[in-house]
């Protein structure tokens, strides 16, 4: 009888233990989240926001997460499946025409639409002159998803500079997408970015600025430009930090004080705002940076 019982035991210990291991394979198999489980990040160390920063910089590809006008006409004229084209202008003028193919995401509210884009395509991202456009596709790679602005914008560049084709074919974003899964903390001041932007959303003109040098007030100008063209001609008491340096010199921008950074065009001079931003310093970038704005507006040069 003794014997007897130990081997039902044992039998019954053998169907439980292959009852939860075909349950377990059957569940794993059945899977079809395109998302990581919640808890998959339980055993990574958190990362910091400095570290995302820095990471920003130091992985930038070449073409500085930009493309050119006639590299995306290029992707559009051969139906690139591979990119999502991202209109950030407001919705009145994305209704009036639009580049083919590209969804409306208005720059304010870009925070409610981080986690509704495709972290698996090419993100293609214009607004008007492409400055705004720099600040949103520097949050959306940090956020984890892939993204160039368009050189010179919309108006700027693909109409006014080259005259491309509009379409008024509203288009929707896709109902299904592999998401970006940013460290939450991490996304929570991404997002915040755009919850609390300002009435200049992190710009300034160049008259204004000028303004404020006149009238001595403490403020920090950072020309991101080369060195060679910084030593040419720049803004009175603008210090020079190349912006592909950027990373390197996060510890010299001011925290106790506006913060105004310039480039060319405005573009680069957006990126590094809106990464400034996210590491709690007060910066804003001037319009059309300084071929387009400062010298555009005939402001004063200092050598």
């Amino acid at each position: 009888m003794r014997n007897s019982n130990i081997k039902w035991l044992a039998l019954l210990l053998i169907g439980i233990m292959l009852s939860a291991f075909t349950v377990g394979c059957g569940t794993a198999q059945n899977t079809t989240t395109t998302t990581p489980p919640a808890d998959s990040k339980t055993t990574q160390q958190a990362v910091t926001i400095e570290q995302v920063a820095d990471k920003y910089y130091a992985e930038m590809p070449a073409d500085i997460y930009k493309i050119s006008e006639a590299d995306l006409k290029a992707k559009v004229d051969a139906g690139d499946k591979n990119i999502l084209i991202v209109d950030i202008r407001k919705a009145e003028d994305y209704a009036k025409g639009h580049i083919k193919g590209a969804v409306n995401v208005p720059f304010a509210k870009v925070n409610e639409y981080l986690d509704k884009l495709p972290a698996d395509k090419d993100l293609m991202v214009y607004c008007y002159t492409g400055q705004t456009a720099g600040q949103t596709v520097a949050i959306m790679n940090m956020y984890g998803l892939k993204a160039k602005s368009l050189n010179l914008g919309f108006d700027s560049g693909w109409v006014g500079k080259n005259n491309f084709p509009a379409d008024t074919t509203p288009n929707t974003l896709p109902t299904t997408v592999t998401s970006a899964q940013p460290d939450a903390a991490i996304a929570k001041i991404l997002k915040d970015y755009y919850v609390n932007m300002p009435a200049h959303s992190y710009k300034i003109n160049s008259k204004d600025l000028q303004a404020l040098i006149d009238k001595g007030d403490n403020v920090q100008i950072v020309d991101i430009r080369s060195a060679a063209d910084y030593s040419k001609g720049h803004i009175k008491g603008a210090i020079n930090v190349p912006f592909k340096e950027v990373n390197k010199h996060f510890a010299e921008f001011a925290k106790d004080k506006p913060v105004f950074v310039y480039c060319y065009t405005g573009q680069t001079a957006g990126q590094t705002v809106a990464v400034l931003n996210v590491l709690g310093i007060n910066a804003r970038s001037v319009h059309a940076g300084w071929d387009l704005g400062w010298m555009a507006d005939k402001m004063p040069v200092e050598q």
